[in-house]
């Protein structure tokens, strides 16, 4: 009885130390191809594709942690050319021609998500 109470800690300790490893640890970044607009775009692993409104916005879901999406997300955004206009800055993706009008982070109880707002062209000209 001793013994798989044991086991069963041990299982339980591991699979917390992996749930906090997948929450608050950087993984690199992968594809996405957005069935809308037919494009692959960059964005943290371990993030799935929730929904696409209005042709040019993309919702993703993550376990991981907001913060981690943060960090990511901006050095994601950091490789593309700052654009300004009209008082704000984007970020231009010349290889997908797409300007990143903005990213924001939502709280969930398990999963969290983000949202990537982004138009055709460079939208500073």
């Amino acid at each position: 009885m001793e013994n798989i109470f044991k086991k069963i800690i041990i299982v339980l300790i591991i699979l917390i130390i992996l749930v906090l490893g997948i929450k608050y640890l950087p993984f690199g970044t992968k594809k996405a191809r957005l069935g809308a607009t037919l494009i692959s775009i960059e964005v943290p692993r371990l993030s799935s594709l929730d929904s696409e409104c209005c042709e040019y916005e993309a919702t993703f879901k993550t376990l991981r942690s907001k913060s981690v999406i943060k960090k990511e997300l901006d050095k994601i955004m950091s490789k593309y050319m700052k654009v300004s206009c009209n008082g704000q800055t984007y970020y231009y993706d010349l290889s997908n021609n797409i300007t990143y009008t903005n990213y924001e982070m939502y709280d969930g109880v398990i999963f969290n998500s983000y949202k990537l707002t982004y138009v055709r062209n460079n939208i500073c000209e």
